[in-house]
């Protein structure tokens, strides 16, 4: 799950950030064999109806500049507002949403926007350029104090300007210039300069604030709310899109947000009917509903954007001073056919078909299973070969011997092989995932200790005091853009999890990761980008520094009422097409 607390170091698309728990048709790509989920079919519906999505949390705000928590972000940025591109999360590509077109300019340093016509906010008052200007200079005002989409708007630390030409038309004029900006244009939430022009944005629109003070740019508006308990909102009538057939959309009357923590309460109301839709439901939960004969359906999204990995601690000190160089286990973990070994010695198929009930897709590589857009579909893989595992170790100079009844491994200064492996105590799934590993090794002779601890515990223990042998743990995206992984790919990133916030690159693989990182970040070519991308991965394969294991999959629990419903393994996961989800009677 990602918790508030963690969310309030996500900006939406650009970084990558740490996952304790998540929920759990999969991608054809590098990293799998499984076909794409099999979603139903987006079908012209009819107006009318609500229905009720579960939340596991209260709803903080009604104000997407104060936004930190998951839920709170679902209203804001996907319910409540519109932004100027979307992601489409079937195909998915960035489509343009307020937006009718936006193109860069030849030199790169400014995008050329225009607006659709005759766009409205909740209360009829137009959308214009001006609004734009003022939603994103709110964001960027430090006295609005936004925990992340600040942050999520900056292009390295430097603001966006905005040129209004005039109602329709505005230039963004970018610091530097930037692969992708739709990575910023779907973050920013238009909101309406009429309303808040005269106020502090800090403060408006608290959980407790009228629900009429609260105009909106997106499909609904809020109509009533009862903190801590749900959020009711209604169709906003002067929403720009219709379907095919014409008809204005969204089709809902209503949306209503409900708090449900306890996840058995939340299945025994979905049966009841007083639930529509539950998102990252639990494996169990999953298979007790596909064995069931019922109105409530479970759907396997497929994977979504997080991983399971493993990581060794390759640094060459602790906090303490107290050096690491000198002891073995840093010479096994800095030996990349230890590494590699270990990733040819993981069953990652067992643990994805039995370990978790086949709701996860095998992992080859840093990109989560469900980014089919930007994976290399050509790495290596290191499958499953026990033989092979051994032969890399035997290379690196470890070798076998026989005691007690198992194999032992041994090192070339005949110093026994084992490590202690930290697992999260939250994460059932990866408290599993180690028990696998460490019977998986042990076939090497290698002895794993598992040691489950907090998260908070375990966080310190990898970006602080350097105090640890292995962790599994993993990374979770917020969106499918290679600049997602900011924090997590150069050497100086938060998130680079195996020798965190270094000044310099201690290798040369990490140098040319740096490089080639920085290059896709300036390349417009897609397909230019697309290939140092792939290569970064590539690099990433055959120094193994850090084992991949899963992808665990998104699941949700529908009522076999609702019409378009097609969950995505991207936050909003069911609500991604909210505007066109449909009562079928």
């Amino acid at each position: 799950m990602i918790t508030a607390s963690n969310l309030r170091s996500l900006a939406i698309v650009a970084v990558c950030i740490l996952i304790v728990a998540c929920g759990g048709g999969s991608v054809q790509n590098g990293n799998t064999n499984q076909s794409k989920p099999n979603r139903e079919p987006q079908v012209v519906g009819k107006p009318g109806g609500t229905i009720t999505h579960r939340v596991t949390t209260s709803i903080k705000t009604l104000n997407y500049y104060q936004a930190d928590d998951e839920p709170s972000v679902l209203l804001t940025l996907f319910l409540l507002n519109d932004r100027l591109v979307a992601l489409d999360h079937e195909k998915q590509e960035y489509v343009p949403s307020l937006a009718e077109s936006y193109q860069s300019t030849d030199d790169g340093n400014a995008v050329d926007v225009v607006l659709r016509e005759g766009l409205k906010f909740s209360d009829g008052n137009p959308i214009t350029s001006a609004d734009v200007e003022f939603s994103l200079k709110g964001a960027y005002d430090e006295r609005t104090a936004s925990p992340i989409f600040r942050d999520a708007l900056l292009i390295n630390g430097k603001e966006i300007a905005v040129k209004v030409q005039d109602d329709q038309r505005f230039q963004l004029i970018l610091p530097e210039r930037v692969a992708s900006i739709e990575n910023y244009l779907e973050n920013l939430a238009i909101l309406p300069k009429h309303v808040l022009e005269s106020s502090k944005l800090a403060e408006v629109w608290k959980i407790s604030s009228d629900p009429a003070s609260v105009v909106s740019s997106g499909p609904f508006k809020v109509s009533s709310v009862l903190p801590g308990e749900k959020v009711v909102l209604v169709r906003n009538p002067h929403y720009w899109k219709k379907d095919s057939a014409g008809t204005p959309l969204p089709y809902l009357d209503s949306i209503v947000l409900e708090v449900v923590p306890d996840a058995n309460n939340a299945i025994a109301r979905l049966h009841q009917n007083s639930i529509d839709i539950a998102d990252r439901i639990r494996t169990t939960d999953y298979a007790a509903l596909k064995g069931a004969e019922s109105t409530v359906r479970a759907i396997d999204a497929g994977p979504g954007l997080a991983s399971d990995h493993i990581w060794f601690n390759l640094n060459r000190a602790k906090k303490s001073g107290e050096s690491l160089e000198a002891t073995p286990k840093h010479k096994w973990f800095n030996d990349k056919r230890f590494r590699k070994a270990v990733a040819h010695a993981v069953d990652r198929q067992s643990i994805a078909v039995n370990t978790l009930q086949g709701l996860a897709t095998p992992l080859f590589g840093f990109v989560a299973g469900g980014n089919r857009a930007w994976v290399n579909n050509s790495l290596t893989k290191a499958e499953y070969d026990l033989a092979k595992a051994a032969e890399l170790l035997n290379e690196a100079g470890f070798s076998t011997k026989e005691a007690d009844g198992k194999r032992q491994l041994f090192d070339r200064d005949s110093n026994r092989v084992q490590f202690t492996l930290l697992v999260p105590a939250e994460n059932e799934p990866r408290k599993l995932m180690a028990a696998v590993i460490q019977e998986d090794l042990g076939k090497l002779g290698i002895e794993v200790q598992i040691a489950p601890i907090d998260f908070q515990g375990l966080s310190e223990r990898w970006t602080t005091s350097f105090d640890y042998d292995a962790i599994l743990l993993g990374i979770s995206l917020t969106a499918i853009d290679p600049s997602s992984y900011a924090g997590f790919l150069p050497t100086s990133g938060a998130s680079h999890q195996w020798r965190p916030k270094q000044t310099e690159p201690a290798t040369e693989w990490e140098a040319k990761v740096n490089e080639l990182f920085s290059a896709q970040a300036r390349e417009i070519d897609r397909a230019a980008r697309k290939q140092k991308f792939d290569e970064i991965q590539a690099v990433f394969a055959e120094e193994m520094p850090i084992v991949p294991i899963v992808s665990r999959h998104i699941v949700s629990a529908v009522n076999a009422r609702i019409g378009n419903h097609s969950p995505s393994g991207i936050l909003p996961f069911s609500l991604w097409n909210a505007e066109r989800l449909f009562v079928k009677n």
